[in-house]
């Protein structure tokens, strides 16, 4: 399994969906739902899983679920 499909399954676990439900350019606070405390659990979740570091400015930019595979990704990478 590929880690953009492993971080896609991590998101949805934690969100309680199927992978299948999840549209990658939803609008995390808008579409899902997720207020900041929401979004900060789904971030600690994300840098436990993966072992990542995540810090307050990346996090900003943060619009749509393919943001948050794009950061988890280029943080895997460092």
């Amino acid at each position: 399994m590929n880690q953009e499909i492993q971080i896609l399954q991590a998101i949805a676990d934690h969100l309680g969906l199927s992978v299948e439900d999840l549209d990658r350019h939803a609008l995390l606070r808008e579409e899902l739902n997720l207020g900041p405390i929401e979004l900060n659990d789904l971030l600690a979740d994300l840098s436990q899983k993966f072992d990542v570091s995540l810090n307050d400015v990346e996090i900003e930019d943060l619009k749509k679920i393919d943001d948050l595979i794009v950061l988890v990704e280029d943080n895997l990478l460092e």
